[in-house]
């Protein structure tokens, strides 16, 4: 990070309810770029039947659980990997259905209009919960992120906004890329979502600092890590506010060749 006081996604001061309610919450102004606009394109992916399977790992971005009330409709099995402990713990509440979890009702009402649905909401939560067979620690700051856990390999790897949040300079991105690659079948398609040239975003009164790159070396990464870029598409920022600082973002579709 740049700037020695900006805090890191793992620090304590990471309120997963206020990252959630700030960025992709029901009433946040950016609920369009950062939460409907990436659940439309997930939706179009898989209804395409370019990218399928049965398991699909996600790791993303704090507490969202929104891309798997897509995923659930085309995968069976779905594992998640979190990095933070106060996200983890937000997630398994929303799993469990406990009293106080966070509210993603306005989500999975998005991902019923995207299949023409104007009610179902409440069986789109149920089914993504039913998918959901794991929820893991991807702790990054160990040489192997997932300790003792095995995991199967997937058929798809979902990654929101994630690597550039808890990486701190371009060869931890590149390494920790080629550790989640591991994970992923030969043939098999990693699908990211990235905000590009972000250098921080706010959480409450905490500012966070994120990895800053543009899409050529995401182009780069990938490619060093074994894959091929299917299909990319980046899209100007139109969410404006000094919570952050981001200046566009890019979807890449890409295809696991080699192991590396």
């Amino acid at each position: 990070m740049s700037c020695t006081e900006q805090k890191h996604y793992h620090d304590e001061e990471l309120d997963p309810c206020h990252l959630f309610d700030t960025y992709v919450g029901a009433k946040t102004i950016s609920k369009k770029e950062l939460l409907e606009d990436p659940l439309r394109f997930l939706y179009k992916l898989f209804s395409s039947g370019s990218v399928k399977g049965e398991t699909l790992i996600n790791i993303s971005v704090g507490s969202n659980m929104s891309k798997n009330f897509v995923a659930a409709d085309f995968f069976k099995n779905i594992i998640l990997l979190e990095s933070s402990d106060c996200c983890m713990k937000a997630i398994e509440s929303w799993i469990r259905n406990e009293p106080g979890a966070l509210e993603h009702s306005h989500a999975a009402e998005f991902v019923c209009s995207l299949k023409g649905q104007s009610t179902g909401w409440k069986k789109q939560e149920e089914k993504a919960r039913r998918a959901i067979k794991q929820v893991v620690k991807w702790d990054v700051t160990k040489e192997n992120p997932l300790g003792a856990v095995v995991l199967p390999q997937a058929d798809c790897i979902i990654t929101v906004y994630h690597l550039e949040a808890v990486s701190k300079d371009n060869d931890m991105y590149v390494n920790l890329l080629k550790k989640l690659l591991f994970y992923l079948k030969i043939g098999g398609h990693l699908v990211m979502v990235a905000v590009i040239n972000i250098s921080y975003y706010m959480v409450g009164q905490h500012k966070f600092g994120a990895l800053k790159y543009n899409e050529e070396f995401i182009q780069k990464a990938v490619t060093e890590a074994g894959c091929t870029i299917v299909s990319t598409e980046t899209h100007r920022r139109k969410f404006k506010s000094p919570l952050t600082d981001y200046e566009s973002i890019a979807y890449f579709v890409c295809r696991k060749d080699r192991v590396v």
